[in-house]
């Protein structure tokens, strides 16, 4: 800081600008010339002048009166919507939140405001690697302290050195600095270009016929679901390459092959799967060097593939990628709201829709797997990054505030995925529990929407807009039974552990709750209901992928949600709403079994399709035993249901490569594959397991007491219904 923008010049200080440490241990002011690099006393007695403590954080008198007023505030409103609690009292103010479901601080968790240090805004750095790349480097890294330590034991004036070679060669310098061997291998190993094999394939790819075709089908069809690529660069990209085939480089060619296996199932014109077993051995080599770049390029490569993956039985293997992706993202700093002066306009948006893909592709992954995130601080997605359609020419697909509004709903998701562990520990209990907080701000995100982006305007809208319309309100509403399916699935162990089994009975949990926890289990059911019937109409006007984004999940999902709520009004003998979920998963059912009778699906969404058939036949079974328990004729509805099967193997053109494996059928079988349904631990359901009678014979089966993603092994057990 310059003499001229003190506010105080030096000469008229009375406190010291900073004090070393050995005057700051002593508490004696340290006194230094200002052409001195010593203190007095260090250079009377010395003694190495260090400044390495922290300053020692000043409350003046205002801020204290205003900490006063602050609580006194703060007493009253909780005065206020609580007249009966007593806030002079400590454990008496923990008991009520613990009561309202409101997590407190400890006495090791220290508060917001007592975590809250005075610190100095630092430039945050970005330097360059070996290939040129621009990194990103926090305030608080090792190269910010080492730049900090060559200014304190360096010249006098501490900011005039030699660059210091970071992650490699800075380009900005004229002459090349020496480098170890091994930079050297790095450097050529992931910036080099393709090999000679490579780059005829490349040639003999964009000389046939059917590469324009795929291209186009990719953009699309994919790229409207997933926005990873911008297409006028990438056809610019193509045709240079085309041309010039040396210039390809391993990344380029990656995300050039990917495109290829991802358009072809969704192609006019048919591909052999043989075809895309070519391309796939071609593309698997590549991503070792991928991994070892970090660029953008890399990144959108990654996310190509792991798409690809999650749809061929591999989720394991996208979420290693995924990771692999966001932390790339952080390397280059995509999670900073300002971006290098260098990139363009187009750039800058580019790099921000990229990281918010990433991030909704992540948190659909957590959501599922119930895993934690890679990007797990809210800071790193604020608004501040959300595109602008205006840049990327997005307006053919998504209309008008399409992207604000969907960036702000992924928020809440990942808002949503960081309480799951809350969720599940009876988490719905309480007005002002995290799942009864999640809710509202649904409620106050789905209130602001413009008119236009309403659920009544869909079938008014332009034909290209209909589908992300209709996934936005999808996704809103998986987001809701994704926060309140734990309440119903306390609602349904509550059920199986009722002593008057044989007995109509209107409170069948005989405990006395709240309007808002009653509520939580009937929003989840309208939520899945409304799903279904959001994921229908999609299917109606012919915008349904089954092929290659989450439509089946959504599907799946939503199906599990009307199951448990069926087998709860069957329970409680609600016959009109019984043959109304009946009717609506039959649609749902049916929808599964067209689309497997397709023949080109890849593994993971014939899996999930195969699954919303298997569950509805054993919710079909039950729902009749239980109308022949109540005396009563089964329904039309119930009566109906197609006994057809559906073929457990996987069709012919689905894929063969190693890293899909072809499932075993479904029906009785032992154990479902944990990893594909997103179950994050197996629940045991053998009969060797310890079961608890009650006085009336019923069984207490080893799944109760169980969480949400248990719930499709549970549901598919032969044995989990059997004395209903």
């Amino acid at each position: 800081m310059s003499a001229r923008s003190r506010r105080v010049p030096p000469d008229l200080r009375q406190r010291t600008e900073y004090s070393c440490d050995r005057c700051k241990t002593r508490k004696h002011k340290c006194t230094r010339l200002l052409d001195q690099p010593k203190c007095v006393h260090c250079r009377k007695y010395g003694y190495e002048c260090l400044v390495t403590k922290p300053r020692k954080h000043r409350t003046h008198r205002n801020l204290e009166g205003h900490a006063a007023a602050r609580v006194a505030i703060l007493e009253g409103l909780v005065k206020g919507f609580i007249p009966e609690a007593d806030v002079s009292n400590l454990e008496e103010m923990q008991s009520v939140g613990r009561s309202l479901g409101i997590p407190l601080p400890t006495e090791h968790t220290p508060g917001a405001g007592a975590r809250r240090e005075v610190q100095d805004e630092e430039e945050e750095q970005l330097v360059h690697d070996l290939q040129g790349q621009t990194q990103y480097i926090g305030p608080a890294s090792s190269f910010r302290f080492h730049k900090t330590l060559r200014a304190l034991v360096g010249s006098p004036d501490g900011c005039h050195f030699e660059p210091i070679l970071l992650l490699g060669r800075n380009p900005a310098r004229k002459e090349a600095p020496k480098t170890s061997s091994v930079d050297i291998a790095i450097c050529a190993s992931s910036a080099g270009g393709l090999e000679a094999g490579q780059e005829r394939a490349f040639q003999a790819y964009v000389s046939s016929s059917s590469t324009s075709l795929l291209v186009r089908t990719f953009f699309e069809n994919i790229n409207v679901d997933f926005p990873v690529l911008d297409e006028a660069t990438f056809l610019e990209q193509l045709d240079r390459f085309g041309r010039s085939p040396a210039l390809v480089d391993p990344g380029w060619f990656c995300i050039f092959l990917c495109v290829l296996v991802l358009a072809r199932r969704l192609c006019t014109v048919p591909v052999a799967e043989e075809q895309e077993e070519i391309w796939w051995s071609q593309l698997e080599p590549l991503l070792s060097k991928v991994m070892c770049t970090t660029s953008l390029g890399s990144i959108q490569a990654l996310m190509l593939t792991a798409l690809h993956l999650h749809n061929a039985s591999a989720r394991d293997t996208c979420w290693t990628l995924t990771g692999a992706a966001v932390r790339i993202g952080f390397a280059i700093g995509l999670h900073r709201e300002t971006c290098d002066v260098t990139c363009t306009p187009l750039g800058r948006a580019m790099r921000k829709r990229v990281w918010w893909t990433l991030y909704h592709f992540e948190q659909l992954q957590v959501s599922s797997h119930d895993r934690p995130s890679a990007i797990d601080n809210p800071k790193y997605i604020s608004e501040a990054t959300i595109p602008r359609d205006a840049i990327l020419n997005a307006g053919a697909s998504t209309p008008p505030d399409y992207t604000i509004q969907s960036s702000r709903l992924v928020r809440i998701l990942g808002a949503a995925c960081r309480s799951l562990p809350d969720l599940a520990k009876d988490g719905h209990a309480g007005p002002l529990s995290p799942v009864a907080v999640l809710t509202r701000e649904l409620s106050r995100w789905r209130a602001s929407l413009p008119r236009h982006l309403g659920v009544d305007l869909i079938d008014s809208m332009p034909s290209s807009f209909q589908r992300s319309l209709i996934l936005l309100h999808v996704q809103y509403h998986y987001t809701t039974f994704l926060i309140t399916r734990h309440a119903l699935l306390s609602r349904f162990e509550g059920l199986s552990r009722d002593k008057s089994n044989n007995k109509k009975n209107t409170n069948p949990l005989n405990i006395t709750v709240s309007d808002s926890i009653v509520s939580m289990p009937d929003l989840c059911v309208e939520s899945g209901r409304e799903a279904c019937r959001l994921l229908l109409k999609l299917d109606s006007i012919d915008k349904f992928n089954a092929v290659t984004w989450w439509d089946v999940y959504y599907l799946y999902s939503s199906a599990l949600v009307l199951i448990l709520s069926l087998i709860c009004d069957v329970r409680e003998s609600k016959t009109f709403t019984v043959v109304e979920t009946s009717l609506l998963l039959r649609q749902c059912t049916n929808l599964s079994r067209r689309y497997l009778a397709t023949g080109c699906l890849p593994g993971t969404m014939h899996r999930w399709l195969n699954l919303v058939v298997e569950l509805d036949s054993l919710a079909t079974d039950f729902a009749n035993r239980g109308a022949d328990l109540d005396g009563s004729a089964p329904s039309e509805g119930l009566a109906s249901n197609d006994r057809e099967s559906v073929p457990p193997s996987f069709p012919d053109g689905d894929d063969s490569h190693t890293l899909v494996s072809r499932p075993e059928p479904l029906r009785n079988s032992p154990a479902l594959d944990h990893d594909f349904l997103g179950i994050w631990g197996p629940v045991s359901c053998d009969g060797a397991s310890t079961q608890v009678e009650d006085g009336n014979g019923f069984t207490l089966l080893p799944w109760q007491e169980t969480h949400w993603e248990g719930i499709g092994d549970m549901l598919l057990n032969p044995d989990i219904f059997r004395d209903w």
